[in-house]
């Protein structure tokens, strides 16, 4: 069957980890090949094969296929394979479109007549201070600006990032498509009772307790919700799972001097499969994050039916929507008492759920695909065409 384009994907994160990033790389090429099989031809670029399951998926795909570096001295040095000599691979695969899903872009595209997308998660490293070291920061900033203005078009996957590129890298915004993505294809899968009631023993969950989920950097903000623990109903636990980081042994000591290690339980291995389950049983979910370019956490907290209690001020509402609660980054009570009020208001946690899986329903992957293509026709390259 002939196919009408061939589009390129930097697919460096989507070969690694269950990252948030590499789950972002997956997910748009997956959306992407399962919408359009019949009018594209998707081809992965990576520096070497890794063990990775849902890679290995999607590269078994009739329309997707992984490719390496052309030549053993360029799989020595991929990063340097990334920056040049890709351009040549792709022309050779017929690429007409590269989209890169790690902020970074081949030299020489244009000349090569090969479009190219560049999608921007986050500028935490500019609007977090201390999050990275001043040289890094402009480094960083001077990088992404570069970039930013060889690519033919921008995805942002928030209108908070779409402000953030406009306003801190001086991109014309005219430029930026705004384009949210989903979570993961198993928050959408029902749970059976026996594997909730597994988990539950596996990690020996309390039998309430409202749910955080994310790697434990500072900017994530787990001491906010620990300082408002005190004032929160005592029957009440908080379940955070994700990585720990240095920062962890600070979230530790405070935990300490309040009382709370009985009420507070970090799960730092929970299995990937074992999270939808980890959801299901979560009264509510609590992102009091100070940054984020977006959150599929809350995303996956209202696929779950869990209400969301998140922090203002960056895209956290575009992700929960108008009917979750946000308070203060900084402002302990205010948390304690939104939480307390959801917490024992149970018709106010039912409307919320319903009202949040009506929300999280437009974070579609197939929405996602058509956001996408209209993307790529702003640049000449009409999939359907």
């Amino acid at each position: 069957m002939k196919r009408n384009h061939t589009i390129g994907f930097d697919a460096r994160n989507a070969n690694v980890g269950d990252t948030s990033l590499s789950c972002y790389a997956r997910y748009v090429i997956g959306a992407m090949a399962d919408a359009y099989p019949r009018y594209c031809y998707f081809r992965m670029y990576v520096p070497r094969s890794e063990d990775n399951d849902e890679y290995d998926a999607l590269a078994q795909r009739h329309n997707v296929e992984s490719l390496l570096p052309d030549g053993g001295i360029w799989r020595k040095v991929p990063w340097l394979w990334h920056l040049l000599p890709i351009g040549r691979d792709m022309t050779r695969g017929d690429v007409e479109l590269y989209h890169s899903l790690t902020t970074t872009l081949p030299y020489g595209l244009a000349r090569r007549n090969i479009r190219s997308v560049v999608t921007v998660h986050s500028l935490d490293f500019l609007r977090l201070r201390g999050h990275s070291t001043r040289p890094s920061s402009i480094y960083r900033r001077i990088a992404m600006a570069e970039t930013l203005r060889r690519a033919d078009r921008i995805v942002a996957v928030s209108q908070c990032v779409k402000r953030d590129i406009a306003h801190l890298l001086h991109i014309d915004s005219d430029k930026i498509d705004v384009i949210y993505r989903g979570c993961h294809q198993r928050f959408n899968k029902p749970i059976t009772e026996q594997k909730i009631n597994e988990v539950v023993a596996r990690y020996n969950l309390p039998e309430r307790y409202m749910l955080f989920r994310g790697t434990q950097h500072a900017y994530k903000n787990i001491a906010h919700i620990i300082e408002a623990m005190p004032n929160i109903s005592t029957d009440l636990h908080l379940v955070c799972v994700g990585r720990a980081t240095s920062h962890t042994e600070h979230v530790l000591h405070r935990i300490k001097s309040l009382g709370l290690q009985d009420r507070v339980h970090m799960l730092y291995g929970a299995a990937e499969e074992d999270i939808p389950a980890i959801y299901s049983k979560a009264m509510i979910f609590v992102m009091p994050s100070r940054y984020e370019g977006f959150s599929t956490e809350i995303v996956e907290a209202l696929t779950m039916g869990v209400p969301v209690v998140a922090s203002r001020g960056s895209s956290l509402e575009e992700a929960g929507g108008p009917d979750s609660i946000y308070t203060s980054a900084t402002d302990h009570e205010e948390l304690a008492r939104a939480v307390e009020q959801l917490y024992i208001d149970e018709d106010m946690r039912k409307a919320m759920a319903e009202a949040g899986r009506e929300y999280a329903s437009r974070f579609r992957p197939e929405l996602m695909a058509y956001n996408l293509q209209n993307c790529y026709r702003r640049i000449g390259i009409d999939i359907k065409g």
